[in-house]
């Protein structure tokens, strides 16, 4: 799972390098991968999905880890995930 997840941020990253809006539709599926990776853990419902969005922002040592890969993944994948919740769930 950390590979995993490990590559997803990093395709996050190069997304918001190359400008990509969060809506975009090669940002949305890279929040797909996201989320069914999540999903093998957590019962993700809109609810609970928008509500991980939210815990990483207001946890700290959420932002520690983005920080990582990007300065501004916190705000990106927040965006994101609601995005495709909103359309998807």
């Amino acid at each position: 799972a950390k590979d995993e997840g490990d590559l997803i941020h990093k395709d996050l990253a190069k997304a918001i390098d190359s400008r990509l809006s969060p809506e975009s539709e090669e940002v949305q599926s890279i929040i797909r991968r996201h989320f069914e990776m999540q999903g093998k853990y957590f019962d993700l419902t809109k609810e609970v999905y928008t509500g991980l969005a939210d815990l990483y922002k207001d946890h700290p040592d959420f932002k520690k880890y983005f920080d990582v890969y990007h300065k501004d993944m916190i705000a990106f994948i927040g965006k994101a995930i609601k995005y495709f919740a909103e359309k998807n769930l």
